[in-house]
């Protein structure tokens, strides 16, 4: 799933929270393993934040029912299309409104080689061959 990443708001948003996070003291140059690492300690630090908003305000009801590989699919990309353009808070409500463990881990993993390929792509990382 390659995606061009031209200024996206959700993507820019998602840089800075990274930089603050984890490029202040440390090497920019990271192994890939290393900066995928940083970025899914990121992704569950929002998704954790995310989670105790919804506890405090008791709107958890999962919606979304997914039966088909279509339907997962189609999930996926609407997920990725929210992160992009709104944000991985935003993002990362709606994966979880769908109440599926499997839908949310996908979805980490697809938004990790996302920043990832940004992160190096933007020159906030290098990666070590």
């Amino acid at each position: 799933m390659e995606l061009q990443f031209k200024s996206q708001p959700g993507t820019e948003k998602f840089i800075r929270r990274f930089e603050k996070e984890h490029l202040r003291t440390e090497k920019k140059i990271l192994e890939p393993e290393e900066a995928k690492e940083k970025i899914r300690i990121s992704l569950e630090r929002i998704q954790k934040e995310i989670e105790e908003d919804i506890k405090r305000e008791e709107a958890f009801h999962p919606s979304v029912s997914p039966s088909t590989l279509a339907q997962i699919n189609n999930i996926l990309s609407q997920a990725l299309q929210i992160a992009l353009e709104e944000g991985v808070e935003e993002a990362i409500k709606f994966i979880i409104s769908t109440g599926h463990p499997y839908l949310i881990d996908a979805f980490h993993d697809i938004l990790i080689e996302h920043f990832f390929e940004v992160l190096v792509k933007s020159g906030k990382i290098k990666e070590i061959k």
